[in-house]
């Protein structure tokens, strides 16, 4: 409390706690708070007002009821709070009110004028209205204590750098502003996110004797005040790039237009080759005896035939997307057409596959909790696709663009499965199940693709050929088809080899592999057995002196389904009949609790010349002949996306817990362990069943008991069972489990019968994982409180995208989150080009800006700590004298230190005058009371609060 007001402090401290509000300098110019609290500076308050402008009160007499009723209450429930009623429109904030309490009076009245009267303009008038509205019959006035604030607004920004870089016109993307590449999503405010910046100068406490201010002079020099405070107003909603492309993304995602009904004004025929062809030559290079004469193109120019052998007529209107947008959008998705050896140099990114072979670029900012996102790894074609829609529906025509693009990509990758070319960018083997279910496909038609080109390997002869291991990667240029050819018409059967299998085939002795919980499941399971389906591999073989046999790779064609290897209980296998590959149900019974060892060996199976070896199975010996034990080729177990374990897993479910259903499931489900043990059986013949599972699952062999485990000994377990059923068969004649041509169809269909906007809700995933690994690249510039924003939306994100269903609603609640980011990373970069930008101190005080700038995007107003003689008090300094210097034509001089402070700022847009002192009133013998007066002055509004205190019980 001010000296002044020491000698009444015990008379003011039994005043209602409103009434010594008004006398407190730490409610002065609050800065966010009601504009009664900034006026008054009391904390506690009651405002009646009417609900509706309509019922405003506008006649005072009015008023003076409300208020009187008002007295009345306040004095009936000794309630010290002071009360105000709102009169006249809202929008005008003019209040009259009263308090009591302690036998002392304040009324709070309010003048509200749009302009200022000329008589008012200064302090000095001010001061002369004060102490005439406060005249009482002492001889003199207590000085008058003043608080002076003056706030100067800067508005041009002539001198700062539009937030987005100019498009360049002769680039890929022409006028869009914010693009420059479709590896990723543009980012950033399109308009200046901040609008205006207020410098307060404050002067918190001044004497009414030491300060002048009148129309000719003024001590007020804003660079002579002790406090400082920046406040910055933002634009609300300011244009941000990706928030924009995100909810145009989202937009799209909602409609319900197939592709044929959105391109249908095109046309579609073969190009002019193919319409020329006579259709009765179809089947003329089959005939052809020269078939060597054919030559099959390079791959880079057969990837160029691909895209050009639809033509497209417009019927009616222009092509969503023009021939050279489109050319560059499949030569970015499909970059092996123009770089024959792009598929041997770059490898795609695997996440969870390949850790210690991330992109560097990707370890300094990705942060942990990305590697849980179910979308796709940076760098496939997948995240390339899903960067590519967004920016084609923001920029190209919305969601017809996007259908010509999915289209064309289609057409692309059924070119490739048929030509055999690997499609880039998709990681090698089976579907990763952390993936989106768009990745998957991708990765299970490489797969196909795979095995479709390992299948065209040179035959070196007409029935037995001994065929070296194939590299995948190698085998991509272009095959030998005239030999392939004429070795296949030499042939009696279909000759084919075995893929590489370093998983399956490479098994060593005891490993903690558990095969045995492993189990295939077949989909077709009314006839997957039938004779009349049965398909084998006639594959060429030919036997080492040791009699393993080489690697080999296989090619066959089927429709057979595979389904997932699932564990089976030996209480549900007690109850299933054994089958053998023609589904007829085996004649021999299983009568005691396990099979002898002697009775467990096939007969046909001794004397059998050996098939099918990879090599010797370590120091492993065969139980009953003491030959070495040897690891068979084996097929691969057959690649499952998610939707089809879904599919698998509902088919397993409706089969019921009936014996029927038992029967039927165990069929479905000895797939690959019947075709592993008729390898194993073809490798090792004279084995038995405790031989095959020392090497498939040793854990189940108790190797100082010799016998099998408790569980393989249960009356009517399946291994037993299957066991007893299998043939000695080696892989080249058995019935494949993966049929590459059937799933290769079921996925081509799948990416032809989708939606335009069900493939970009295919891509959300995708989209907002891209999105926040953007933000993540900015988040430094955030404030350390929106960093911690972003990481809980990331958090919430990653559970988002691995939920079973993609919930659009939900996706545009993260996009709203992820625009707030964006907003107030666009407002940070803004705010430190303008302070930072202007800093001349290359020494290493930027810290202090960088801090600053920080609070003001926390705080709703920062205070210069050391006002104008600090760093940031001259940078704001500078930045004011060049906008008035530009403002007034004067010449820009970026190395004056010091300024003329006559010119540094321009008028006061608001000028705050608070004056208080302590008086008795009404009469000389009254109690000392507060007294207060509040002014503000605007270019279009002038206003006056006064709170007038005066003794109820000594008059």
């Amino acid at each position: 409390m001010p000296a002044i007001y020491m000698q009444h402090s015990l008379c003011l401290d039994l005043l209602p706690t409103a009434m010594q509000d008004l006398l407190s300098m730490d409610n002065d110019f609050p800065p966010r708070a009601h504009c009664l609290s900034r006026w008054y500076g009391i904390r506690e308050f009651l405002v009646l007002s009417t609900a509706h402008d309509s019922e405003a009160v506008l006649s005072e007499s009015r008023c003076n009821l409300l208020l009187s009723s008002a007295c009345i209450a306040l004095s009936n429930t000794n309630c010290q709070l002071p009360m105000f009623v709102q009169v006249h429109q809202k929008w005008r904030k003019l209040y009259m009110g009263v308090c009591e309490g302690a036998g002392v009076r304040t009324d709070f009245q309010m003048v509200h004028l749009k302009k200022t009267p000329h008589s008012c303009q200064h302090l000095s008038a001010l001061l002369d209205l004060f102490k005439g509205k406060i005249a009482s019959s002492v001889a003199r006035i207590p000085p008058v204590k003043i608080a002076v604030r003056f706030t100067y607004v800067l508005q041009d920004w002539n001198q700062t750098t539009w937030p987005q870089a100019p498009p360049d016109l002769d680039g890929d993307f022409g006028d869009i502003v914010g693009c420059s590449d479709y590896s990723s999503l543009p980012f950033g405010a399109c308009e200046d996110p901040i609008t205006e910046i207020h410098l307060s100068t404050t002067w918190p406490s001044l004497s009414e004797d030491v300060v002048v201010d009148n129309d000719v002079y003024t001590d007020l020099d804003p660079l002579q005040a002790p406090q400082w405070s920046v406040r910055v107003r933002m634009n609300d909603e300011p244009q941000c790039l990706l928030s924009e492309y995100l909810f145009s993304f989202a937009k799209a995602c909602r409609r319900k237009e197939t592709t044929d009904e959105l391109l249908e004004s095109f046309e579609m025929q073969r190009d002019g080759r193919e319409d020329e062809t006579d259709m009765s030559q179809a089947l003329q290079k089959l005939t052809n005896a020269d078939i060597s004469a054919v030559s099959l193109p390079r791959l880079s120019k057969a990837m160029k035939k691909a895209r050009t052998r639809i033509k497209r007529h417009v019927a009616s209107g222009e092509a969503p997307l023009s021939a050279d947008v489109l050319s560059e959008l499949i030569d970015y998705l499909f970059p092996d057409a123009l770089d024959s050896a792009y598929m041997e140099k770059a490898l795609p990114q695997g996440a969870e596959e390949a850790t210690d072979n991330e992109n560097k670029d990707e370890k300094e900012y990705v942060k942990e909790i990305f590697k849980s996102f179910k979308s796709a790894p940076l760098s496939s074609l997948t995240f390339k696709l899903a960067t590519c829609f967004c920016h084609v529906n923001h920029s190209y025509g919305s969601l017809r663009a996007l259908a010509h693009l999915w289209q064309e990509l289609t057409f692309e990758v059924r070119y490739r499965w048929e030509h055999g070319y690997l499609i880039p960018d998709v990681e090698k083997g089976a579907p990763n199940l952390a993936h989106c279910l768009l990745h998957q496909k991708l990765q299970m038609l490489n797969c196909c693709i795979a095995r479709k080109r390992n299948g065209g390997a040179d035959l070196k002869s007409s029935s037995t050929v001994s065929i070296s291991s194939v590299d995948n990667s190698s085998s991509r240029t272009s095959l030998n088809t005239s030999t392939l050819y004429s070795s296949a018409l030499k042939s009696s059967t279909a000759a084919a080899v075995q893929p590489d299998k370093p998983a399956a085939a490479d098994r060593k002795g005891p490993t903690d592999h558990e095969r045995s919980h492993d189990l295939d499941v077949s989909a077709d399971h009314e006839g997957y057995m039938s004779d009349g389906d049965d398909e084998f591999f006639e594959c060429a073989e030919a036997l080492s002196d040791s009699g393993s046999a080489e690697e080999t790779v296989c090619k066959v064609t089927s429709d057979e389904k595979t389904l997932e290897e699932m564990e089976i209980t030996a209480e549900d296998s007690s109850q299933m009949s054994v089958y053998d590959r023609t589904g007829v149900q085996s004649e021999s019974k299983m009568d005691g609790a396990c099979l002898s060892r002697e009775d467990s060996v096939y007969k046909d199976s001794i004397g059998e010349q050996p098939e099918g070896r990879l090599k010797e199975c370590g120091d492993l010996k065969l139980l009953n002949t003491d030959e070495p034990l040897y690891i068979p080729i084996t097929q691969e177990p057959a690649p499952l996306t998610e939707d089809m374990l879904e599919e698998q897993a509902d088919a397993l479910t409706r089969l019921g817990t009936t014996a029927e259903g038992a029967h039927l499931r165990a069929r479905m489900q000895s797939t690959c362990l019947h075709a592993d043990m008729q390898a194993f059986k073809a490798a090792n013949p004279g084995c038995v069943l405790e031989d095959f599972v020392r090497w498939y699952s040793p854990r189940d062999y108790c190797a100082e008991e010799g016998k099998l485990s408790n569980r393989m000994q249960l009356h009517g377990n399946l291994w037993q069972e299957v066991w007893q059923m299998s043939k000695p068969i080696p892989v080249r004649r058995q019935k494949r489990l993966f049929d590459d041509t059937n799933e290769a169809e079921k996925v081509l269909h799948f990416f032809e019968s989708l939606k335009p906007a069900q493939v970009a809700l295919h891509l959300m995933p995708v989209i907002i994982h891209a999105a926040l690994l953007r933000i993540s690249q900015l988040e430094e510039s955030a404030a350390p409180a929106m960093q911690a924003s972003i990481e809980n939306i990331s958090k919430r994100a990653a559970a988002l995208t691995r939920r079973p269903t993609i919930d659009i609603q939900k996706y545009e609640e993260t996009i709203y989150s992820i625009n707030k980011i964006e907003t107030s990373i666009a407002r940070a970069q803004a705010l430190k080009e303008r302070f930072l930008g202007q800093s001349k101190d290359k020494r290493g005080k930027e810290r202090e800006l960088e801090k600053f700038v920080s609070s003001l995007l926390e705080l709703p107003e920062v205070i210069v700590t050391g006002a104008a003689k600090s760093l940031t008090g001259t940078v704001v300094h500078r930045m004011f004298a060049k906008a008035q210097r530009q403002a007034t034509g004067e010449e820009i001089v970026d190395d004056d230190p010091h300024p003329n402070s006559a010119s540094s700022f321009p008028h006061p847009a608001a000028r705050e005058y608070i004056l208080r002192t302590v008086v008795s009133r009404p009469a000389p013998y009254s109690r000392p009371t507060p007294q207060k007066m509040y002014c503000v002055l605007l270019n279009e509004d002038f206003r006056l609060a006064g709170a007038f205190s005066q003794d109820t019980l000594f008059q």
